[in-house]
């Protein structure tokens, strides 16, 4: 749009776009960094109570994060350019000539030098595209995100297993392939059906439009592609942290040949307002008689519970015995310290007080374990309803310890 067509209120609001940039700008970063121990544990939740496959929930993991984390980028440069430019408009109201030719040095005379006000238009134009670099890559994600929906919702509507991956096969993915196919047809002209008007002009194509041709399509390509590398590989560390598959054998990871430990595997240690993705024990060093062991709920146990109860002699060559009267969710996990198989636990459910998660609690007498390292390990069975046949997870979870004495603790 020409100036000279432009209307006077806009002109006005693009002048003082400054001042709701900042305060966006600002609340939206707080909000952010409060936001991140939110998200984790929705997506988790969804996972845990609902079943929601591990590979959606994590891929809206990583979506999210590196959604955030580019948000948590620009809108940091954007503060700080804002304060530069905040610079250089008092500079420009205390020196509106900018630099005076007459006292520079004969070698500096014949140089060009900008106004203090030209430094402001840049950097006001910079700041402005930044703030509208937020709002694209927003709304990308959002689409990336909505392809996800209708297959999270029919989780949380309670639908059987079976119904699910019926609908995910047969109608979800078939649907997303001709929606492809048929934007793909209708770029080339060869479908219309009076849709590419109201397509092309929407909000997000009509900004991408714009970048594509102010900027020029391989340059917007190339920053578009930069922008979400480098924001990958600066979440990779965070992204990693979210690991809540349920089929997943584990060890204890080593450097040098020394055991790792991990401090989401102890309540001491750990983050308590995060969720717990298997299991968890008081503390690493151990000075009492007994260890309080947590294992998480997740409801595709639900699934290999009920297939117990109904059918035990698919189980019996996993250490349960089918003539077992009352088969319990505790009874898919076997309890080991080292090599010492652990039987007669009592168990109880309960629910984290920090976020809400549900689970199963045992304690552990450690009375005839002798005071050194040990590994507490725990196998799994678990009834895949997509193969329809029964496994056991060696190693489901692993979580080394260290006991010691009572006087220790003097």
């Amino acid at each position: 749009m020409d100036k000279s067509t432009t209307p006077d209120w806009l002109v006005e609001t693009q002048q003082k776009s400054w001042e709701p940039e900042i305060l966006i700008s600002g609340i939206t970063l707080t909000f952010i960094f409060f936001l991140s121990k939110e998200i984790y544990n929705f997506y988790a939740m969804l996972i845990q109570d609902f079943g929601v496959y591990d590979a959606i929930g994590r891929s809206l993991n990583t979506i999210t994060i590196i959604m955030l984390t580019g948000l948590k980028f620009i809108l940091i440069i954007h503060l700080i350019l804002r304060g530069v430019w905040t610079g250089f408009v008092g500079l420009s109201f205390v020196f509106p000539d900018g630099v005076i030719v007459k006292n520079l040095s004969k070698s500096n005379k014949n140089i060009d030098y900008s106004k203090p006000e030209n430094f402001v238009i840049k950097i006001e134009k910079i700041c402005s595209l930044l703030f509208s670099f937020i709002f694209s890559s927003i709304a990308f994600v959002i689409g990336l995100l909505g392809v996800f929906v209708p297959i999270v919702l029919l989780f949380l509507i309670g639908l059987d297993i079976t119904i699910i991956q019926f609908f995910t096969r047969y109608i979800v993915l078939p649907l997303c392939i001709l929606l492809v196919i048929f934007l793909i047809l209708m770029d080339t002209r060869l479908v219309d059906f009076g849709v590419k008007q109201k397509i092309e002009n929407s909000v997000f194509a009509n900004v991408v439009t714009i970048y594509l041709t102010n900027i020029g399509k391989l340059k917007t390509i190339l920053i578009f592609t930069a922008y979400f590398l480098i924001i990958g590989f600066v979440s990779k560390s965070e992204i990693m942290k979210f690991d809540f598959d349920n089929e997943l054998s584990v060890d204890v990871s080593t450097e040098l040949n020394i055991p790792s430990i991990c401090s989401d595997h102890y309540e001491a240690e750990r983050d308590k307002d995060l969720r717990i993705s298997k299991a968890t024990i008081d503390r690493f060093r151990i000075l009492d008689n007994e260890i309080e062991l947590f294992i998480s709920f997740y409801k595709e146990d639900l699934y290999t519970l009920k297939k117990m109860q109904k059918d035990p002699m698919l189980f019996q060559d996993f250490y349960l015995s089918p003539d077992s009267a009352k088969i319990a969710l505790s009874d898919i996990y076997k309890i080991c310290i080292d090599e010492i198989i652990l039987s007669d636990l009592k168990w109880y459910s309960i629910k984290n007080i920090h976020t809400n998660q549900k689970g199963i609690k045992t304690r552990i007498p450690l009375d005839k374990i002798e005071n050194e390292y040990h590994e507490l390990k725990i196998d799994k069975i678990y009834w895949s309803v997509k193969k329809k046949k029964v496994k056991i997870i060696e190693n489901w979870a692993v979580i080394p310890f260290e006991t010691g004495d009572d006087d220790e603790k003097n």
